[in-house]
């Protein structure tokens, strides 16, 4: 299976924030992973005072097929008919 890693570079995160802003980039990242059906062995991020990484493991080549039937509004018949 895949890897994926991610690197946002950025102004200077202060040094109270970095740990929570990797934290919270990892989580955000594998929750909508997994929402897209692309469930990941791990995750880790990094953080420096200038960029996020994270660095994802397993992912899965493709999600899976899904089938999904949609209706829409019902015609209305016509003044004419």
């Amino acid at each position: 299976m895949p890897d994926l890693l991610l690197e946002f570079l950025s102004e200077e995160i202060p040094a109270r924030m970095q740990a929570r802003a990797a934290d919270d980039l990892r989580r955000m990242v594998t929750e909508r992973l997994v929402a897209a059906g692309l469930a990941c062995e791990g995750a880790k991020s990094f953080v420096t005072p200038r960029r996020l990484a994270l660095s994802v493991h397993g992912v899965p080549v493709r999600q899976p097929d899904i089938k999904e039937e949609k209706k829409g509004r019902r015609k209305m018949p016509s003044p004419d008919s």
